[in-house]
């Protein structure tokens, strides 16, 4: 069972953290003090995670992480929901938007829904580089990352598989992200209307600063874009 906590009133929100995060830095970063004016807001630890990060598991794809937000939509007993997911919890998020008619509106901060081969070399890095810290201080949080990063390869995005909406889809994402260039680079082909820039921000503090981009969130939400 997924661990999660609700907020405030109205139609149902689920909000997905990225990696190496928890549930909890929704609510200390300030994403759920203005988002549950507005919703009821749900947040939760994917597999790995917070609450979730010693039981044993191998189930670390997209696929495995998607499944970990149709089961708060199945505990909650919504027939539809809106979605926000920063970084990894993006990609899991456009894996259900390509596979599940519940999710309504979907935004993602600081992610694209290319495959993650696109960024194969970055993702080996990674994963190697959580493993070395994992054997080195023996803590084995890092070896789930090392596996999550390693798992992600076998994803082939969601690119040719969502039907696109600028009404439905919005990807927020910093100039100075390193994955800025690439995410325009496959919108253009999209609708580049669906990627709204913040000016002078990196991938980190699109989640660490809500105030960057909760006007424009709360906007799409009530159909104000």
């Amino acid at each position: 069972m997924v661990s999660y906590l609700t907020f405030g009133d109205g139609p149902h929100l689920i909000l997905g953290h990225g990696m190496a995060q928890n549930k909890n830095l929704w609510v200390e970063n300030g994403w759920i003090e203005e988002l549950s004016k507005i919703r009821t807001v749900h947040i939760f630890d994917f597999s790995g995670h917070g609450d979730k990060a010693n039981i044993k598991t191998k189930n670390f794809s997209v696929k495995d992480m998607s499944n970990n937000i149709i089961e708060i939509c199945n505990e909650i007993k919504c027939a539809k929901f809106d979605y926000i997911g920063f970084s990894m919890g993006a990609r899991a998020g456009f894996e259900v938007a390509a596979s599940s008619n519940k999710l309504d509106k979907m935004i993602s901060l600081g992610m694209h829904p290319g495959a993650p081969q696109l960024e194969e070399k970055r993702f080996i890095k990674r994963s190697n580089a959580m493993k070395k810290l994992g054997d080195k201080t023996g803590d084995k949080k890092y070896l789930t990352y090392s596996e999550i990063f390693k798992s992600a390869l076998s994803w082939n995005g969601a690119v040719d598989s969502i039907k696109w909406n600028r009404k439905k889809h919005l990807i927020i994402m910093g100039e100075k992200d390193d994955n800025y260039n690439l995410t325009k680079s496959i919108l253009s082909d999209i609708d580049p209307k669906i990627l709204y820039t913040l000016k002078n921000v990196n991938h980190k503090n699109t989640f660490d600063e809500p105030r960057y981009s909760m006007d424009v969130i709360i906007n799409f939400l009530q159909d104000r874009r």
